[in-house]
C-alpha cells in the first residue's frame, strides 16, 4: 500500500508539472510580414487584397467584424467591418477592413440600414439590415487598418520595414509623422502621444516605383 501511495503522489505531482509548463503559442502572421503575391497586390494576415473575400479574412483573423457604411460629405461612401479587438501572435490591435462594394449596391444598402448615427467626424455611419450583411461575406477586402495596441517607435519602424525616403509631416497633426512604403502598400501614421496607425492599400499596377 505504501508503494502504490508513493507511485499515486508521484503522478500526481508529474500531471501538475506538465500543466504548469506554458503550451507553444501556435504561430500567426505578423503586421510586418508582407508578402507580394503574382498579381502584384499584397498578402497580410493571410488576407490577399483585392482577392480575400470577408468571409475568408474574418477566419484568417479568427474574429467575426462588425460592418458599417460611412457616408460624409465631399468623400466617396465606404463600406467597414471594424474588429474591436483581434490578437495574433501575441499581439492585439483594433482593425478595421474596406469592402469593395459597387456605387449602386451602397445605396440601396444606405435606404434598408437599420438606423444611421452621426460620427465626431461628421460621417455619418449607416447600420445595415442583416440581409445586406449577409451579401457582404462574398466581397473582396481592399484595404487594412491595423492600430495596434503597442504604439511604435522610429526604431521600430525601421527595424521592421527599413528606411523609406518617403516621410512626411501629416498636414492635419503637425505631431504625427507618415512613413509611406508604396512598393509594400504600406502608410504608417506614427505619433509620439497616440497610437500608431498602419494602413495597407492595393497597389496601383502603374505606379512606377
Amino acid at each position: 500500500m505504501k508503494k502504490f501511495l508513493i507511485g499515486l503522489v508521484l503522478v500526481v505531482v508529474g500531471i501538475a508539472s506538465l500543466l504548469l509548463i506554458p503550451s507553444k503559442q501556435a504561430s500567426a502572421p505578423m503586421p510586418w510580414e508582407i508578402t507580394i503575391m503574382p498579381d502584384g497586390q499584397i498578402n497580410v494576415f493571410d488576407i490577399h487584397l483585392g482577392t480575400t473575400n470577408y468571409q475568408q479574412a474574418q477566419q484568417a483573423l479568427s474574429s467575426y467584424g462588425k460592418t458599417s457604411i460611412f457616408s460624409e460629405q465631399d468623400k466617396a461612401d465606404t463600406v467597414e467591418a471594424f474588429f474591436n479587438s483581434i490578437n495574433m501572435g501575441g499581439l492585439s490591435a483594433k482593425l478595421v477592413l474596406n469592402l469593395v462594394v459597387d456605387i449602386d449596391l451602397i445605396e440601396k444598402m444606405k435606404s434598408r440600414a437599420t438606423e444611421a448615427r452621426l460620427q465626431p467626424s461628421g460621417a455619418h455611419q449607416y447600420q445595415l439590415s442583416n440581409q445586406d450583411n449577409a451579401t457582404l461575406i462574398n466581397v473582396a477586402v481592399s484595404a487594412i487598418t491595423y492600430i495596434p495596441s503597442v504604439r511604435l517607435t522610429k526604431e521600430m519602424i525601421l527595424h521592421r520595414f527599413g528606411l523609406t525616403d518617403l516621410i512626411s509631416q501629416d498636414p492635419n497633426n503637425i505631431n504625427t509623422t507618415i512613413w509611406q512604403y508604396p512598393t509594400l502598400g504600406l502608410t504608417i501614421y506614427s505619433n509620439d502621444s497616440e497610437k500608431t496607425i498602419m494602413q495597407y492599400q492595393l497597389i496601383d499596377p502603374k505606379m512606377n516605383f
